[in-house]
């Protein structure tokens, strides 16, 4: 069964920009959006939630005025959060990303619902980053 992705009209080829570790950033995520292209970034990326909070501002303010300058509409964005033990930003970034209604959101490295049930409340799409079955089948049962 095919699906549409509710996005799918502001993208001119169906391509994810990956989050890379220490290489995206704003720039980066501005120019693949205006692009039709989703641009990712990891939350990490900015060594701070405050300067995580700042990058999605910027992102933000950059394609709302793309879109008022040019009357054309962006790609979303999408940020990857690591939600593993060991990240003890987690909480504090998830709250910036509704905060900020992310668009999109990428989990790696484990499955939190409670992070699926508040990106899925402003209507975000939450994507899981997985490398076998099993991790597929965790993240489908939390929601993904």
């Amino acid at each position: 069964m095919a699906r549409r992705l509710p996005y799918q009209d502001s993208l001119s080829i169906p391509v994810v920009a990956a989050p890379m570790f220490l290489i995206s950033g704003p720039r980066l995520v501005i120019e693949c959006c205006k692009n039709g292209v989703v641009g990712t970034f990891p939350a990490l990326n900015q060594r701070t939630t405050e300067g995580f909070d700042d990058w999605l501002s910027e992102i933000e303010g950059a394609l709302d005025g793309f879109r008022q300058a040019d009357g054309k509409s962006a790609a979303p964005y999408g940020v990857n959060l690591i939600v593993h033990r060991t990240n003890p930003r987690v909480q504090a970034d998830l709250e910036v990303v509704v905060k900020h209604r992310v668009p999109i959101v990428i989990t790696s490295l484990g499955a939190v619902s409670g992070l699926v049930d508040a990106v899925h409340s402003y209507g975000g799409l939450v994507y899981h980053d997985v490398t076998n079955r099993r991790h597929a089948e965790k993240a489908a049962a939390a929601g993904v």
